[in-house]
This record gives C-alpha cells, structure tokens and sequence, in this order.
C-alpha cells in the first residue's frame, strides 16, 4: 500500500506543474503498456522512445513502467504465457522440454509477446481511465 500511496503522490505533483488529466493518464498508460512488453530490459528505451514519439512527458511515462519491476516480474511473464497460449492456441501453456530452438520460440516466446501485447493494451487503458478518472473526481470535489 505504501506504494501506491507514493505514486499516487508523483502523480498528484505532475498536476500541480500544469499538467492536463489527459496528459498524465496517457504518459501513464503508455508506461504500463511498455511495462507488459515482454522484452525486459528494454522498457526505458522503450518509454523513453514512444514518449518522445508521441510528445508525452518522460518522467510519467518511466513511473508507468515501475509497474514491472522484480516483484511482479514471474507473475507478469506467468499471465503473459497463458493469456498469449490462450489465444494461440485455444488452452493453456503446456510444460514441454525440448531442444530445439524453433519449438521454443513458438511454444513459450510468441505466447508471452502476444498476452503481453494483450495485457499491456488492457492495462493501459484502465489505468488511463482510473487516472483520468481520480484527476476528474479530485477536481470536482474540490470546486
């Protein structure tokens, strides 16, 4: 909880130096977004890129990708494997063992790179919607 209190507390601050509700939602969805990416190591390369890109402020989007971090690591990689294995291929992820590169790639990386994809276009738009949504009710009840 104490977490989430201070990134609450971040986000709270990129209000006060003018920033729109729209714009601190979108730089934090595109930080979740990077975060689900299941290429791990890039993500601020990644965020730093598409922040520029699409003309977000860094800093937010770098907050959105501490989503990914050591602790939620395993289980993001988990729900990306079965979300992706899902999709692909209509069950869940089966434990194979096998040498071969081409069967590791299409048994265990391409599930994990689609139910990233997944998972990081489904995040990104709540947290965007929550975001946007905490800064709109903050501003309603204090006029």
């Amino acid at each position: 909880m104490k977490y989430l209190s201070k990134l609450k507390d971040y986000i709270v601050r990129f209000s006060k130096k003018g920033l729109t509700p729209h714009e601190i939602a979108l730089g934090i969805a595109i930080g979740i977004f990077v975060a689900f990416i299941p290429l791990f190591g890039t993500h601020t390369v990644t965020a730093i890129a598409l922040a520029s890109l699409l003309r977000v402020n860094t800093l937010i989007v770098l907050l959105g990708t501490q989503l990914s971090n050591p602790l939620t690591f395993p289980f993001q990689l988990f729900a990306s494997a079965e979300i992706g294995s899902l999709i692909l291929h209509g069950r869940f992820l089966e434990i194979k063992f096998s040498y071969e590169i081409s069967s590791l790639l299409s048994h265990y990386l391409l599930p994990i790179i689609i139910g990233g994809l997944v998972l990081g276009i489904i995040g990104s738009g709540v947290s965007y919607l929550l975001v946007k949504g905490f800064f709109l009710r903050k501003r309603h009840d204090t006029a």
